[in-house]
């Protein structure tokens, strides 16, 4: 059964959700992505896939998704649980430990590797004690619910980041002017990417040139800034075609296309496909 990750999360109030024990039948695939995913392994075995590779996942395994990475979980031994918990990215940029937490995953995506750490049992322990503070029982707090979420979030970001400082120790450990750099392009793209397709945008918000910011992206994701800006516009793309009943014309107009035509060979660009025949498909 093909099940997306977010369906089984107890939504949390601001942050995004969490999810405690679960289990996946070998029969099962997960999808993991649209979010800042934090996975504990507790017990078992599973396979976790990305666009390139297979990765053997077990127990006092942690892996970190940014909203850029996605993977898939499948082939769970029966005794495979892990807890998990979401960011919504807007949050996530929120908080005070998010550029250093993403120093360090930005060395996983440089080497093309899922960042995924085996923790040693002491930090396992105490790992497995931070997550288990994410429960149903946040919801009995009524007069400062956000103060003690957002603290418990900051626990979390600086502990993984930590954690991970000691298995890329060749990495600094405090955030390069390039790092805050790419941060903010995060934030103005998730913002922006509808109404502005052209890279120069960017960098005037950011007061940089467009060859700087191309390097720092490059840099930092292996891929251009163009190639960030037409993911996210596919996907919502998909997401438009397959989910709603506007016409091929309006969702070109949404996404911030000059026409229908642009759109449309941008569209077959990517897929292969035509908006009409991926939208027909679906319907099948």
């Amino acid at each position: 059964m093909d099940i997306l990750l977010l369906d089984l999360l107890r939504k949390i109030p601001q942050i995004g959700a969490f999810a405690h024990r679960q289990g996946l039948s070998p029969h099962d695939r997960a999808t993991i992505g649209k979010g800042f995913f934090f996975v504990f392994v507790e017990s078992g075995t599973a396979l976790l896939t990305d666009m390139r590779q297979d990765y053997t996942i077990k127990g006092e395994d942690l892996i970190v998704l940014s909203p850029s990475l996605a993977a898939t979980l499948h082939h769970a031994s029966p005794d495979f649980t892990f807890t998990f918990i979401c960011l919504v990215p807007e949050y996530f940029d929120s908080l005070p430990g998010s550029q250093l937490l993403y120093s360090q995953l930005a060395e996983f995506i440089q080497v093309d590797h899922l960042p995924i750490v085996s923790l040693k049992p002491e930090k396992s322990r105490y790992l497995r004690q931070t997550f288990t503070l994410f429960s149903s029982d946040l919801r009995g707090f009524k007069i400062y619910p956000n103060g003690i979420i957002d603290h418990l979030c900051c626990l979390l970001l600086l502990q993984t980041a930590d954690t991970f400082c000691q298995s890329n120790r060749h990495m600094p450990v405090y955030v390069k002017r390039s790092g805050e750099i790419f941060r903010k392009f995060r934030k103005l793209l998730t913002a922006h990417y509808r109404q502005h397709h052209d890279i120069g945008f960017y960098a005037d918000e950011l007061h940089i040139s467009t060859t700087y910011l191309s390097r720092i992206v490059k840099q930092t994701t292996g891929n251009t800034v163009r190639f960030l800006i037409s993911e996210l516009l596919c996907a919502d793309a998909r997401r438009m075609l397959v989910c709603t009943d506007l016409d091929i014309k309006e969702i070109a107009s949404q996404l911030g296309f000059s026409d229908q035509s642009v759109f449309g060979k941008f569209f077959v660009k990517k897929t292969g496909l035509s908006p009409l025949k991926f939208r027909l498909r679906k319907e099948l």
